[in-house]
């Protein structure tokens, strides 16, 4: 370009930046311009209020972020230039971090703080609870679901009333671990639990039943408690502060569980084995060291009853119960539970704290239990308020829209050929949502992605009518999740950082990376420009001869005085058996500095050194470059730098770049 040309057009775009400069306003004026591209105060003061201490700036460290912020733009405007954020890869990676970074808004945050504050708080507490279950489905009939809410409401009738709950649980519950399993003979072979859970805390029971539990006053028994099992009653038998982790040691001695023992038999056994465990008890009380009564008592099986580190669910309840009130290095009355006698020593007490580690984990565990969908259904109850929901009202005397679909869907929608097609006649509207009616055939098409495979046939309408439901939630998220860039800045400027990491990436890989590995030209070129800075060190190619002990040593140096070869000292001293090793090496300076400088200052060939030690020198060896092939990591990360310097260099070339310093350093407090 003509010189004097390129001046009068540089003389213009600076007057047109004072131009713009001044007419912004003092607040926020335009310390930066870049080709077309102008750069507030504000913009640039929040981009280094990112990454930098505003209370720690200097004037060196506002010029260098400037250099960054620069390289920065230029090199993003050189990627959209050339079209990268066209590449379907990259798209597809971008898209990812979206998807991530887009769930944090796409629940209620009020909710799921309630939902984490309820666990932490649940988590400082132990319940200890017996239930009766009465079974059926979540998609059982309005009368199957009925027929089992008044048998459990019988049965909560007939305890008010006094009847015992453990005795009601063995005969009514549907769980089978209430109820004693008995041999062909009819004797008892395993006792049920009777109701009984034992301790628990959050997370150790499913969602609803947790819920019952921890909202039922300790001593009584719940109304019916819903879940994916059926209707349960809940008897709160008591709730502690929580116990955290236990380790422990037991004296532990089981009854009998042979099948063949009748009832007298049973008896007479745990009699003896209550006497047994109160034999030991009384010798704890002496004064006995627990190992030495565990041995006395249990014999051989002693190592089977060390307890590796436990909750309060891990065991039957009447194992824990005791615990509660043990420190370390305690131990209990005797304890009787289905299985024996035992006498429990605690070893290692783990309390609960409520840390920031602890919060993060029960978020954590949240996101993957069903309680979070608590928060969704929160979040699409917002959505559809704010983007006016409303479902069409069927015309007098006419089903609604989703029961079309109970008659209209056969079998293919279970094997997984049924397409939106198959059902194409189905043409009214559904609901509104965002000023967007959704129709039958909106539905039809998300049935298509997501069919009924491997499921009841005679459960249709109970699986349309959950798809439907599906159905407007995807479809209210979907809605909320393409206003984040529009409703939420941060959220848009966390987008926009991720495309520009993507991009400039990309591109350096291409420019710098890519580039720096395959021009092996290139690389040989620039090897030769700088190979003088990567040099041996001054090195003495010597022989090395190491002596068994200093006799030899000294017969050796008397034998090199004479000047012997090599071949004739070896022959000599090695006759009988090995008594010198000689080898040759590299002795460098920095390394061998002792060596290297007794050699080079001019003594004799051979030098005696410590450790019976001597050295001859061959050849003294000048610093030299080294090899490509030895360095070659070196060289290419050094050949990077000039790459990307080169390409920064390029970039500033053909860009024209204005900066207001004085304003800039208005940072500087």
């Amino acid at each position: 370009m003509n010189k004097n040309i390129f001046t009068l057009l540089t003389t213009l775009f600076l007057s047109a930046i004072s131009c713009s400069a001044w007419a912004q306003t003092n607040q926020d004026p335009v310390v930066i311009v870049i080709n077309n591209d102008s750069i507030t105060f504000s913009e640039f003061k929040n981009t280094y209020a990112k990454n930098n201490d505003l209370s720690k700036v200097s004037r060196n460290d506002i010029d260098n972020y400037i250099d960054l912020y620069i390289n920065f733009r230029l090199k993003y405007k050189q990627a959209l230039d050339m079209q990268l954020d066209t590449i379907e890869r990259l798209q597809n990676e971008l898209a990812g971090y979206r998807e991530q970074a887009a769930g944090q808004y796409l629940t209620d945050k009020d909710v799921d703080e309630k939902i984490i504050n309820e666990a932490l708080d649940r988590m400082q507490w132990d319940i200890r609870c017996s239930h009766i279950l009465k079974k059926v489905d979540m998609d059982a009939s309005p009368a199957d679901t009925l027929a089992a809410y008044n048998a459990i409401m019988n049965i909560r009738n007939r305890i008010l009333k006094g009847e015992d709950f453990a005795t009601v649980a063995q005969a009514e519950s549907d769980d089978p671990s209430a109820k004693d399993k008995l041999s062909a003979g009819g004797n008892v072979i395993q006792y049920g639990n009777h109701g009984d859970l034992g301790y628990f805390t959050v997370f150790d029971m499913i969602y609803s039943f947790e819920c019952g539990a921890y909202s039922t006053p300790v001593g009584q028994i719940s109304m019916p408690i819903r879940s994916e099992f059926g209707y349960h009653l809940i008897y709160v038998q008591d709730k502690k502060p929580a116990l955290g982790k236990r380790k422990a040691t037991q004296i532990l001695l089981p009854f009998n569980r042979n099948v063949n023992l009748n009832e007298a038999e049973r008896m007479a056994n745990a009699k003896q084995v209550e006497e047994q465990i109160n034999k030991a008890y009384d010798d704890l009380q002496k004064g006995m060291k627990f190992e030495d009564a565990r041995k006395k008592y249990m014999g051989e099986a002693v190592s089977a009853n060390e307890l590796p580190l436990f909750g309060c669910n891990r065991f039957e309840g009447d194992f824990i119960a005791p615990l509660y009130a043990l420190k370390k290095n305690e131990y209990s009355k005797p304890v009787k539970t289905l299985y024996g006698w035992h006498i429990i020593l605690v070893t290692e007490v783990v309390p609960v704290e409520i840390t920031k580690e602890t919060r993060a984990n029960v978020k954590s565990r949240i996101m993957r239990d069903i309680r979070s969908n608590k928060s969704k259904e929160a979040f699409v109850e917002r959505v559809k308020k704010e983007n006016g929901f409303q479902e069409i009202k069927p015309k007098k005397g006419t089903n609604p829209p989703v029961e079309d679909f109970y008659t209209a869907l056969d079998s293919h929608i279970f094997v997984g050929t049924y397409t939106a097609d198959m059902v194409s006649h189905l043409q009214r509207n559904m609901f509104v949502l965002g000023g967007k009616t959704y129709t039958q055939k909106d539905f039809a098409l998300y049935l298509e992605k997501h069919p009924f495979t491997n499921l009841d046939y005679s459960e249709l309408k109970n699986l349309v009518n959950y798809a439907y439901k599906r159905f407007i939630e995807r479809t209210a998220t979907e809605l909320e999740n393409s206003k984040l860039e529009s409703k939420y800045p941060a959220f848009a400027n966390l987008m926009q950082e991720y495309k520009e990491g993507i991009l400039i990436y990309e591109l350096s890989e291409e420019k710098i990376w890519r580039k720096s590995e395959n021009d092996s030209t290139g690389l040989e070129k620039f090897y030769e420009s700088v190979k003088h800075k990567y040099l041996y060190p001054l090195r003495v190619s010597a022989l090395r001869i190491n002596c068994v002990d200093a006799a030899t040593a000294n017969k050796v140096n008397k034998y090199l005085a004479q000047n012997k070869d090599v071949a004739a000292m070896n022959n000599k001293f090695n006759h009988k058996h090995v008594t010198i090793v000689t080898d040759t090496v590299m002795l460098t300076k920095g390394k061998d500095n002792n060596i290297i400088e007794r050699i080079t200052d001019g003594n004799p060939s051979y030098i005696a050194c410590e450790d019976n030690i001597f050295y001859k020198t061959i050849q003294i060896l000048q610093p030299s470059p080294k090899p490509l092939k030895e360095i070659k990591g070196i060289i290419i990360s050094a050949y990077q730098d000039q790459l990307e310097q080169e390409w920064i260099k390029e970039l500033h070339d053909n860009a024209r770049i204005w900066v207001d310093r004085t304003r800039i350093y208005q940072l500087i407090k």
